[in-house]
């Protein structure tokens, strides 16, 4: 007898703005289940915030629905996924959002799986300016930086601050990801990476490219 078809984006979208936790932790357990940390935050969370944000911006739904969708997506992902302290001696990786982007949730997730994935990683939340955050790098020396941008109004930040930890920084390993990330492939070659999944993050820190190695 074969298993039954994963619940779609939109359906928990729908559950999560109408707060069915039941429904939602049932999906998010399946997803887990069924492809693990980086299937569950690709397949799932993505997509069904991405739903929540078409719900909004199509007026159906406020921000006080969206900032509550997020939430308890949050609390029932944390519930599957470690702690951010879970791995002290593995490679330090430091995640935060770029100046002015508030959507953490998207950085969140993707610190867990790293965590999971053995990464030491310090996690600095939403909206960090780019000046402190280069001092905060040039302090903790991590060996990757993930930069997370979901609105496009914060392109131009977002790079301005990729492109000054380039400088300062050189041997860390830059990556940008998020909704909007697309528009900052960088001018110049290997400066940084965008990667377009979690799925595509884990194979660059495992060795895909000849480079990072977690531990395992």
């Amino acid at each position: 007898m074969s298993n039954p078809p994963l619940p779609s984006p939109s359906t928990i979208a729908d559950a999560l703005l109408a707060g069915d936790s039941s429904t939602v932790l049932d999906a998010v357990s399946r997803y887990m289940i069924f492809g693990g940390a980086s299937f569950l935050v690709d397949a799932l969370a993505r997509p069904v915030m991405e739903k929540v944000g078409e719900r909004w911006h199509a007026g159906t739904s406020s921000v006080a629905d969206e900032h509550a969708a997020s939430e308890l997506l949050r609390e029932l992902f944390s519930s599957l996924l470690p702690g951010l302290a879970w791995h002290q001696g593995g490679p330090k990786a430091v995640v935060t959002c770029a100046p002015g982007e508030q959507h953490l949730l998207g950085a969140r997730l993707i610190s867990q799986v790293l965590a999971l994935d053995g990464w030491h990683v310090r996690f600095l939340g939403a909206d960090t300016p780019a000046k402190d955050l280069a001092l905060f790098v040039a302090r903790e020396q991590p060996v990757l930086l993930g930069l997370s941008v979901t609105m496009a109004d914060h392109i131009p930040a977002a790079r301005t601050t990729l492109e000054l930890l380039h400088h300062i920084a050189p041997r860390v390993h830059l990556v940008a990801g998020g909704s909007a990330a697309e528009a900052l492939m960088p001018a110049e070659k290997e400066a940084w990476a965008v990667l377009p999944s979690t799925q595509e993050l884990l194979w660059m820190t495992r060795g895909g490219t000849g480079g990072l190695i977690a531990p395992r």
